[in-house]
């Protein structure tokens, strides 16, 4: 059997993709499993040891050469077109929830089309899961469930990241130029995560001060390493905490890919994220975490697969998680549930973890 899976977003649905995948492998392990992506998540599923196949899909490309040149357009839609119909394949996950892309998919003849009918979105599909929107599990489990129409059994297995040999010596040389090593204790800090959300990143953003303080406490009190890590979106965000830190920690905002990001995270005892792909990545590493979540629902977009694995730090006002039916419509009230949490609670909640690993 030929299977696709087709997921355009970003890093945190792509990892939740993961144990699909593995669950998909361990009952069918004959079959051939290809998958579409954007550019940015490739790096988290070119190495993965249950793939044979994974093409790249990015939407702003094909607009720009639809600005262009519309003959340019053609010819890259007609080359992935073909490129995806010549493997021939027998089942597709479509996970878009966007009638446009099930189109697509429908004329490369696949004959088992399985999705989520969002919105009465059922077009195209012959399979399908009513939804009105992902809540009260976790989008990993919504995932899952597609699987009995294969009539699979699953199990929560933990997100995949797979790494070369190399990918881990280079971040090790890498860490070594800041004066890191093996025993070190090494805490990650993510002051900023959701870029997806664009200019609305900034409402599931811990405050910066916040953040400058915990950095404080943690080379003071802990005598820890301290590593800032974001994005080149990120650099404003990361720049602010540094400077406003008396203790100054590693800044490596903008300086690594994504995969570089993952390796060198690997090498982290604890991570202090908001929530977004980087606490993820960081459960897929095996990393004890300390999330902060605001606008979002822990319960659908958090630990997975389940609370052993670090510590949700929330403030439950009434008006939280305001993020639904897959969209924030804004705070009338700058972030409270975030500003609510104060720097001695996450701190003690980090001091928590390490306890509790040193007991073990």
């Amino acid at each position: 059997m030929k299977i696709l899976i087709f997921n355009p977003f970003g890093i945190g649905d792509v990892l939740f993709t993961t144990p699909l995948i593995r669950n998909i492998k361990e009952h069918l392990p004959s079959s051939y499993i290809g998958y579409i992506s954007n550019r940015r998540t490739f790096p988290l599923l070119e190495d993965n040891i249950f793939l044979d196949k994974v093409f790249i899909f990015e939407k702003d490309e094909w607009r720009k050469d639809l600005r262009r040149s519309k003959v340019s357009f053609l010819k890259r839609a007609v080359s992935f077109w073909r490129n995806i119909k010549k493997e021939k394949y027998d089942v597709v996950f479509d996970l878009s929830l966007n009638p446009y892309y099930r189109l697509f998919l429908k004329t490369l003849y696949i004959k088992k089309r399985i999705g989520f009918s969002f919105k009465n979105r059922r077009h195209f599909l012959t399979h399908k899961i009513n939804i009105l929107y992902y809540k009260d599990k976790h989008v990993a489990h919504y995932y899952l469930e597609l699987a009995k129409f294969l009539n699979i059994p699953t199990r929560d297995y933990k997100f995949d990241i797979f790494f070369k040999k190399e990918d881990w010596e280079k971040a090790e040389v890498f860490l070594e130029k800041y004066n890191i090593k093996r025993d070190d204790l090494l805490i990650g800090l993510v002051p900023g995560s959701g870029d997806s959300w664009n200019e609305r990143a900034y409402y599931k953003r811990w405050p910066e001060q916040y953040f400058a303080y915990l950095v404080n406490l943690l080379i003071k009190e802990l005598e820890a390493k301290v590593v800032l890590f974001g994005s080149s979106k990120e650099i404003s965000v990361v720049d602010k905490v540094y400077n406003l830190s008396n203790f100054k920690p590693v800044n490596l905002a903008g300086k690594l890919t994504l995969k570089e990001f993952c390796s060198v995270l690997s090498f982290c005892d604890l991570v202090v994220t908001n929530d977004g792909g980087p606490l993820h990545i960081a459960q897929a590493l095996g990393k004890k975490v300390v999330v902060l979540f605001g606008p979002v629902d822990e319960n659908v977009y958090g630990l997975y697969p389940n609370e052993t694995l670090g510590i949700v730090i929330k403030k439950d006002i009434p008006c939280r998680p305001c993020y639904k039916m897959f969209k924030f419509r804004g705070c009338l009230y700058d972030k409270k549930c975030l500003r609510d949490i104060r720097v001695k609670e996450v701190f003690d909640a980090v001091k928590q973890i390490l306890s509790r690993d040193k007991e073990k």
